[in-house]
């Protein structure tokens, strides 16, 4: 049982964030905690109705607001939640982000779908102690024939909560087969990175393949799975991918070898393997993983970044395409350009910005929550004079 409702007093002034829909409080923006943790109810000073949402202490955002409306956080809260996200998901295929976090008025719960398996991952305090309520609902909604936890990741780890990773429902294969426009990936969950597949990157791909041509050089580094180097090869393009995870790039391996492609593989942490390679390359792709977890790393990986372009554009050849993404909140659109106009001058290399992509939506980005908007990449061509 979840227990009578908390009432939580927010400061004076810090009240226009709920009113905004912005869902985090921290602990210097209440002005009377309540006793306890637990669903709580956030007013004013002058007792005025604020939101819904989850107070822990111990968690690194006290207070998480679930709704905006006066009401429960039962199980028919999060069914409408989940049918909403379903329904918004609708014609996007049978792979896709099924739940993002707060963009999807569920703060701490990302849900990856494949088919008729969900692979999901809970982020925070007031998530977890809500399991017993939002999972049935989600089954309900759903209908999967299996679930897969991989709360692993370090926001859980901030949260001070330990490690889930395993079957939580139905039957889950050890090897999960992700489809995506006739690319098909084994991945073996125990294994696999974050939910197993990197579906926000899916629109950059098709983008991507659509580019290449047949004949050209393709650099795909931080390949993963290989989404990109697979649709270069498919395309008739030389394609070398690069990476550290030696289980991902033995998926890669094996895809290619269903789909009858060549992809040459490279195992090795990227800034000194780019270092060692000659080019041109016609696309070089740069998919670094978060680099920037808080504000204070932002100058140091900006500094990583320049040298990782630096090499990139090295390999480039004229006229060629450096896709250039990040994944980190911290690290903006503008940090991104900064990057490559600094890389660019070391090498007197110019530039024109062919094209700036951010998630697909069903990562939704939500106009009040800016740490929803993540993914952005700048697609850079070498622009001779």
């Amino acid at each position: 049982m979840l227990g009578p409702v908390l009432r939580l007093v927010v400061k004076a002034g810090k009240e226009r964030k709920l009113r905004n829909f912005y869902p985090n409080l921290y602990r210097d923006e209440i002005a009377a905690p309540p006793e306890g943790v637990g669903v709580a109810e956030a007013v004013d000073v002058e007792g005025r109705f604020l939101a819904v949402g989850y107070y822990d202490p111990r968690s690194r955002v006290p207070f998480r607001a679930f709704r905006f409306d006066p009401g429960p956080l039962n199980r028919a809260f999060f069914q409408g939640r989940f049918a909403r996200a379903l329904r918004r998901r609708q014609g996007l295929g049978e792979s896709h982000r099924l739940v993002h976090g707060e963009a999807d008025g569920l703060p701490g719960l990302v849900v990856d779908r494949f088919g008729e398996v969900l692979v999901l991952q809970v982020r925070s305090r007031g998530m977890e102690a809500l399991r017993e309520v939002w999972l049935p609902a989600l089954l309900e909604v759903v209908a999967p024939k299996g679930v897969y936890e991989r709360s692993d990741v370090e926001a859980r780890r901030q949260e001070g909560l330990p490690e889930r990773v395993g079957v939580v429902y139905g039957e889950v294969p050890e090897v999960l087969e992700v489809e995506e426009d006739g690319l098909r990936f084994p991945i073996p969950l125990a294994l696999a990175q974050k939910t197993g597949y990197y579906l926000d990157q899916r629109e950059n791909r098709r983008l991507f393949e659509a580019m290449v041509r047949p004949g050209e050089r393709v650099l795909d580094v931080y390949s993963y799975v290989g989404g990109f180097a697979l649709r270069a090869a498919r395309k008739g393009a030389y394609a070398l991918a690069v990476d550290k995870d030696l289980e991902a790039l033995g998926v890669l391996d094996q895809a290619a070898l269903r789909l009858g492609l060549r992809v040459d593989i490279r195992h090795g942490e990227a800034l000194p393997t780019l270092r060692g390679l000659e080019g041109p390359f016609h696309h070089v792709l740069l998919d670094p993983p978060t680099l920037v977890k808080r504000p204070e790393e932002l100058p140091a990986m900006k500094r990583h970044l320049v040298d990782l372009t630096r090499e990139a554009l090295r390999l480039l050849a004229e006229e060629g395409f450096l896709w250039l993404s990040s994944c980190s909140y911290h690290l903006r659109l503008e940090d991104l350009l900064e990057v490559a106009r600094r890389a660019a001058a070391d090498l007197g290399r110019r530039l024109r910005v062919h094209r700036v992509t951010y998630q697909p939506e069903d990562h939704p980005w939500s106009l009040h929550i800016p740490e929803s908007l993540y993914l952005k990449t700048l697609v850079l061509q070498d622009d001779p004079l």
